[in-house]
């Protein structure tokens, strides 16, 4: 099951998995070890989680951490970086290492 739609943020996913789920906030806090004021920010998009908040979420949900691993990293480099055009020609070069890499065409993979 694949919840890492490029048009929705990683909190917009989350709050959806939880509601879908008809989960109150306070629950899947208490669940990934968060209190509900993180969460909250992190469905609003004022946050975003760690790496280790993120697997939790991912055990919690049984979703892929994968996914949502990569939808947290592609949403902070954005955040971080997204003001720039360099930032556009970044992520135009990892998607192009990205490819070389999974098909095998790279000498030298990252």
């Amino acid at each position: 099951m694949n919840h890492s739609g490029s048009n929705q943020t990683f909190g917009n996913m989350l709050r959806s998995m939880r509601k879908k789920q008809t989960l109150p906030l306070r629950v899947v806090a208490a669940a990934t070890d968060m209190d509900s004021t993180l969460l909250s920010k992190i469905e609003l998009g004022q946050r975003l989680p760690t790496e280790i908040q993120t697997k939790a979420i991912a055990k919690f949900f049984k979703v892929p951490f994968e996914d949502l691993e990569a939808k947290r990293l592609a949403e902070r480099f954005w955040m971080e970086h997204g003001d720039s055009t360099a930032a556009v020609k970044a992520a135009l070069l990892i998607r192009e290492s990205a490819a070389e890499y999974h098909t095998g065409n790279s000498a030298k993979k990252p």
